[in-house]
């Protein structure tokens, strides 16, 4: 802990200068586009929305794969608050806001570097895609897929756990998981990963839950199966398998059929209100459905009668947050509960990543990047839209 604060005190000099963000600056945001980059902090009491995003310079068509001139600009409730401009890799998946500051991964086939808020704070070496990124208790935890095959868990750059033909389960886009591919219940970190077993007539996969650098469940192969999602969450394991012609709903080893739709996908275990639930989707005719249930019982569902794809949907203390597309995949609509926050022109601004979009304590804010070339991107935060004019596109919503 002792270092990890030696290595952040030469940002307090850092925060002396100023320094442009954009050339223009964001409606209902800043009169001066030049700000102080200032350490994000929380106000008491209150729900603060950061955005996180990619910005280039104007001659930069980044819809064309150009990224040279990368920075990465944090939002305060509409408002920049800081830029980082070294080490920046172009990929959502590169950079993340955990803990109240902005962290960043950088690869080049040799090392992996972690920053944090610009400044380095370890590297190791070789190359790993990030599948999961969690501060907790003040150590940084990061799963990491090499690209030969085999992940790495690893704690303030050092290596825990390694297993050289693991695929982890899941990523770093996952809006309802801060921490991606990892997440912690009751002060441990958890991850999961598979394992191929080949066998005379087939290659089937187990399956590992691990804590730390323990195994926490290990999920025996087994013909005709699959697993969709696996999650630990107030010291149980949850999963969602295929098996026997049907999705199960497992609790530990305490199996529950669960009778879906046909065309039923997408399927996922969330946390809500204190307890771990479903969320999927499915088709019926021209329309489509979003929902969360129990085994037995639905919780909250959103419609659409005309066939157009769902976005999210978010549920929390009996409230509900909804993205609504429309048949291009781009944003027509912003719901809470049944009540309509916000409509959009068709066609016009997309969901870059899934963690745009997010729901929380009765806030549903929604990070926009716009469809074509020149067009202003657009941060909704419940019924307020702030337009933000800057050549680039949104990465990420965070709640502190």
């Amino acid at each position: 802990m002792k270092k990890f604060l030696m290595l952040l005190l030469p940002l307090a000099l850092l925060l002396c200068c100023d320094r442009p963000l954009f050339d223009k600056s964001g409606r209902e945001g800043p009169d001066d586009p030049r700000v102080r980059p200032a350490a994000p902090d929380s106000t008491r009491g209150k729900l603060v929305v950061y955005a996180t995003a990619l910005v280039f310079p104007d001659a930069v068509n980044w819809r064309r794969g150009e990224t040279s001139g990368a920075r990465l600009v944090l939002f305060k409730d509409g408002t920049p608050v800081d830029t980082l401009d070294k080490d920046v890799q172009a990929a959502p998946e590169k950079h993340h806001f955990q803990d109240g500051h902005l962290w960043t991964n950088a690869t080049d086939g040799f090392e992996t570097r972690i920053a944090c808020d610009g400044n380095l704070l370890f590297s190791y070496p070789g190359e790993e895609k990030m599948m999961g990124f969690l501060v907790a208790d003040g150590s940084v935890h990061t799963l990491g897929q090499r690209p030969g095959g085999g992940i790495c868990y690893r704690v303030n750059g050092q290596e825990v756990f390694s297993s050289a033909k693991a695929v982890a389960i899941g990523g770093v886009f996952t809006p309802d998981w801060d921490g991606g591919a990892l997440c912690e219940d009751g002060g441990n970190v958890y991850y999961s990963y598979a394992l191929p077993v080949s066998t005379e007539t087939a290659e089937l996969w187990e399956y590992r839950v691990m804590k730390g650098a323990e195994p926490r469940k290990m999920i025996p192969a087994l013909s005709g199966s699959r697993l969709y999602d696996v999650r630990v969450y107030k010291d149980t394991v949850y999963r969602l398998e295929y098996r026997y012609g049907r999705l199960c709903f497992l609790k530990e080893d305490e199996l529950r059929p669960m009778e879906l739709p046909g065309t039923t996908h997408d399927l996922s275990l969330v946390r809500v209100d204190g307890r771990m639930r479903v969320k999927g989707f499915h088709e019926e005719g021209y329309a489509s459905f979003m929902w969360i249930r129990d085994v037995d019982t639905l919780v909250r569902q959103f419609s659409n009668p005309h066939g157009q794809p769902i976005g999210n949907l978010f549920t929390e203390d009996g409230e509900m947050g909804v993205v609504n597309m429309d048949y291009e995949n781009c944003v027509k609509e912003v719901y809470r509960d049944t009540t309509l926050l916000m409509q959009l022109p068709l066609e016009t601004y997309r969901l870059q990543t899934p963690a745009c979009a997010r729901y929380r304590k009765g806030t549903l804010a929604v990070a926009l990047t716009a469809e074509d070339q020149g067009g202003d991107n657009l941060l909704i935060i419940n019924t307020k839209k702030t337009v933000l004019p800057f050549n680039g596109y949104f990465t990420g919503i965070y709640f502190e």
